[in-house]
C-alpha cells in the first residue's frame, strides 16, 4: 500500500510539473514522464505479487464451498505468538462466493503461526462461518454453511479485524485506479510531446 501512494503522489508531482515546465524543455520532461511511468507500472505489479504471496516460504493453499443461501465473503486471519516477533496476526480477504458457488486456489503466509481462522462474513456484514485451524496441512477445502454456534468472542474479533480489512481493500483499490489514471495521463503527454501538441491541426 505505501508504495502505491508514494507513486501516485509522484505520478502526481509529474503531472503538476507540467503545467510549469517550459515547452523548449519538453526533451527533459520526456525522460521525467517515461521514468514516472515506469515506476508506476513498477508498483501496480509489486504490490500484484505481494497480494498473491509470492515468495511465501510456508503457503497455505485454500479452496473454499459456499453451501450456504446468501453471498458471502471469505477470509483467512492467521496468528502467531513467538519470542522474536510477539503476538501478532494479518487478515487475507480471498473471495466473494454466491450460493453453491466454489473458489479458485487462494495462498496466503502461515509461516510461525499458531492457528489460523477461516472466517465467511454476509452481506449484512455478520459472521456465517468461522473455523479454527490448527493443522499443520498446507492444502485445505472447506465446506461453508451456516454456524448457529460462533463462539460470541471469536465472532467479535473476526468483525472487526475483517471490517479494518475491507477499509484497507477500499483504500487500496482507489490508490491503484489512481495509479493507472495518472499513468493513462502521462502516456497522452508524452504523445503530446512527440507530436508537439499540434493532433490534429491542419495549416
Amino acid at each position: 500500500m505505501p508504495l502505491l501512494l508514494y507513486s501516485a503522489i509522484f505520478l502526481l508531482i509529474i503531472l503538476l510539473i507540467k503545467f510549469f515546465v517550459d515547452k523548449k524543455r519538453n526533451c527533459g520532461f520526456k525522460i521525467l514522464v517515461i521514468f514516472g511511468i515506469i515506476i508506476g507500472l513498477t508498483s501496480l505489479g509489486l504490490n500484484h505479487l505481494f497480494d498473491n504471496a509470492f515468495g511465501a516460504s510456508t503457503p497455505v493453499n485454500l479452496r473454499t464451498e459456499n453451501l450456504t443461501d446468501k453471498n458471502l465473503k471469505i477470509y483467512s486471519i492467521v496468528f502467531w505468538d513467538n519470542s522474536w516477533s510477539g503476538k501478532g496476526n494479518y487478515v487475507n480477504y480471498d473471495t466473494e462466493l454466491e450460493p453453491n458457488e466454489k473458489s479458485t486456489d487462494f495462498w496466503f503466509e502461515n509461516d510461525n503461526t499458531t492457528e489460523f481462522w477461516i472466517v465467511a462474513k454476509n452481506e449484512n456484514n455478520e459472521i456465517e462461518y468461522l473455523n479454527i485451524v490448527t493443522d499443520s496441512e498446507y492444502e485445505f477445502d472447506f465446506k461453508i454453511t451456516k454456524q448457529e454456534n460462533v463462539e460470541s468472542k471469536n465472532a467479535e474479533i473476526a468483525k472487526k479485524l475483517t471490517n479494518e480489512t475491507d477499509k484497507k481493500g477500499r483504500v487500496e483499490r482507489f490508490v491503484i485506479w489512481a495509479n493507472i489514471i495518472l499513468i493513462g495521463l502521462l502516456i497522452l503527454s508524452l504523445i503530446k510531446i512527440k507530436t508537439g501538441g499540434n493532433i490534429g491541426y491542419k495549416p
